[in-house]
């Protein structure tokens, strides 16, 4: 009788050592690795969207900087910000 039960125990232990080895192990690990592709692809898509909007915002600033190479949007700010105006000009004040 208690060999029979010392087998038992034995063949239950060994069934539960396969199980742990062959399928739950093995279960955790995918799962593990599923979720470090899915935080993988979660990250590529956000930094993919930040170099969409970091190119776009470069491009604006390389314009800008193409505007006050020319002179126009440098003129344009003096006058209107700092009331500059070009020699030979008349200034006229209308008061409301």
């Amino acid at each position: 009788m208690l060999q029979s039960n010392i087998r038992s125990f034995k063949k239950s232990v060994l069934k539960g050592f396969f199980l742990f080895v062959f399928v739950i192990l093995p279960v955790f690990y995918l799962g593990r690795k599923s979720f470090q592709l899915f935080k993988a692809y979660l990250e590529e898509r956000n930094l993919k969207k930040e170099i969409l909007i970091l190119t776009a915002e470069n491009e604006a600033m390389r314009k800008r900087i193409e505007e006050y190479r020319k002179g126009k949007t440098m003129e344009a700010k003096a006058r209107d910000d700092l009331g500059m105006i070009k020699k030979g000009e008349r200034i006229y004040i209308i008061k409301k």
